[in-house]
């Protein structure tokens, strides 16, 4: 591991949570079958098909040859994280012409392809539960782990769907381990496209704010089912969410999916809506920290329903999605792009 060795190793060795493996470039062969099925591409480079000795399916990331850099970082910062809501980092490849991380399976592809590439209903419960999954990943790595992690590009490409529609956090290409009491000052500012912080994108400080700026727009998209870069009278839907928010939050009703602005949810979708706007405002002292989010969200979906009954629909739904998803044959893709600012 000639590439990792040149960062402080002692630090990570000593407080990684899981063992991982490390693969020859003829283990990858084999596993992928000579990288036969693609699963998706970005900018570090492709995500592959792969099956392990024992029979379980994994996800293989191949790096082009001139990202040394970023291949190291992401595996440093990486295999510091261990949680259920984390894809999970099973092991590496770091050869002269063979740079490869080897993570678990996402059967149920990214939260944007099912948000915006699927036209069944999604109930306002699932929505909930991937908004909490996710808070409870980034409270993990903002505030319990011994050196603290800044994702750095949190998007719904970025968040993955298990076989049950749980939410796994993937991609930690630009993410930062940086000491608790330190900002981090960079040049090299990037991310992806209305989900970067814009205080960021402007003075190059990176905090754990940033991440609950970029978990804001998230939000937004789960309770609005329109994208980030969609245009809502003639401004971008966030600028247009947090116009309307200022004049109350009732003003954001008509930016609800219809499919979940039913009378019966909408107090949760304004408690949502307002949790939101805290996170997208542009004082960053003033956004709450992921452990709040998280604990706000949990209350909010406790108050959501009042007996067992939405929970058994939620257990259906989850079930038909499942078989619906076996009838076919297509293969949702595990997109891991990152886009640097325009």
């Amino acid at each position: 591991m000639e590439l990792i060795q040149e960062a402080d190793s002692s630090k990570w060795m000593a407080h990684s949570n899981h063992s991982i493996k490390c693969f020859t470039e003829g283990d990858i062969d084999r596993m992928t079958n000579n990288y036969r099925t693609s699963l998706g591409s970005g900018h570090f480079g492709e995500v592959y098909e792969g099956v392990l000795d024992d029979g379980n399916m994994v996800a293989v990331k191949r790096f082009i040859r001139n990202v040394k850099e970023n291949f190291a970082k992401e595996l440093i910062v990486h295999r510091e994280i261990n949680h259920k809501n984390v894809v999970r980092l099973i092991g590496y490849c770091e050869e002269e012409n063979a740079l490869m991380l080897v993570t678990e399976y996402i059967a149920n592809g990214n939260l944007s392809d099912f948000l915006h590439n699927n036209n069944g209903p999604i109930p306002f419960d699932v929505r909930l539960r991937i908004a909490i999954e996710c808070a409870e990943a980034l409270a993990y790595m903002h505030s319990h782990m011994y050196t603290q992690v800044i994702h750095g590009d949190i998007k719904p490409g970025n968040i993955l769907l298990d076989s049950n529609f749980h939410a796994k956090l993937s991609d930690f290409g630009i993410s930062r381990l940086v000491n608790t009491d330190k900002t981090l000052l960079t040049k090299s500012v990037i991310g992806s496209i209305g989900y970067m912080d814009p205080l960021f994108a402007r003075d190059g400080c990176l905090t754990v704010k940033s991440d609950v700026y970029s978990f804001g727009v998230v939000l937004l998209e789960l309770i609005a089912r329109k994208k980030a870069i969609a245009v809502v009278d003639n401004v971008n839907i966030v600028s247009a969410f947090t116009n309307a928010l200022a004049s109350g939050v009732k003003g954001v009703r008509g930016m609800f999916d219809a499919e979940i602005a039913s009378k019966d949810n909408m107090k949760i979708l304004e408690r949502v809506a307002k949790l939101a706007g805290e996170c997208l405002t542009m004082e960053r002292g003033k956004r709450p920290e992921m452990v709040d989010v998280m604990e706000r969200l949990r209350i909010l979906r406790k108050a959501s329903y009042q007996d067992q009954g939405q929970r058994v629909d939620l257990f259906s739904w989850v079930e038909e999605q499942a078989n619906t998803s076996s009838s076919s044959d297509h293969r949702p893709c595990q997109v891991f792009a990152v886009r640097p600012v325009s």
